[in-house]
């Protein structure tokens, strides 16, 4: 498991560098805009296609940023291109799907970029939850090129909404007690 930035082995910082880019962008100036950084580039999800003995090397290891680990090749051994699943979420009601649909493809249009240039090819998958428990066609279609079954989607997509209802809750429930405690403060006469 590595951190939400992309892993200097999947996109080297020489590459970055190659296209004037500053990956390390926090600690400095860009040439480009600071979207172009590998801070930037931090999608919700990214799944990364890796052979038995590329998991071995690449999943245990303990350094979040991989810059210790050997440069991934973009093109597996049977010539073809290593596949990577760009994965992003949201909510929205149902009469914004579409919007919210373009803006999820459109989320991490740098980062995909970085990536097919680089040698791979890049599947954005979003992964979008509707309102009261509805979902649409389109996640149910993602969750399956991620290979999961139809019962395991249905599963998934549950467990999801729960997750999205108990933060709902803890959000508003915290807001709640902030605004309490300001309007306290502000009844309080002044001695």
């Amino acid at each position: 498991m590595h951190s939400k930035r992309v892993p200097a082995f999947v996109l080297p910082d020489r590459y970055l560098q190659h296209r004037g880019l500053d990956p390390q962008a926090e600690r400095g100036f860009l040439q480009r805009g600071e979207e172009d950084s590998r801070s930037k580039m931090r999608p919700d999800m990214m799944i990364v296609e890796l052979t038995t003995s590329e998991q071995q090397t690449y999943i245990p290891s303990d350094d979040a940023t991989g810059a210790t680990l050997p440069a991934l090749p973009a093109i597996k051994q049977d010539g073809k291109a290593r596949r990577i699943w760009i994965v992003e979420g949201g909510y929205c009601s149902d009469t914004r799907y579409e919007d919210k649909l373009k803006e999820k493809e459109g989320q991490h249009l740098t980062l995909q970029t970085a990536l097919e240039d680089h040698g791979y090819q890049v599947l954005t998958l979003p992964i979008i939850l509707g309102v009261s428990g509805s979902h649409f066609h389109t996640t149910t279609q993602a969750f399956k090129q991620l290979g999961l079954g139809h019962d395991a989607a249905k599963t998934l997509l549950l467990k999801l909404h729960e997750h999205a209802i108990t933060c709902l809750h803890n959000i508003v429930t915290s807001r709640r007690v902030l605004e309490r405690s300001q309007n306290r403060r502000i009844r309080t006469p002044l001695p």
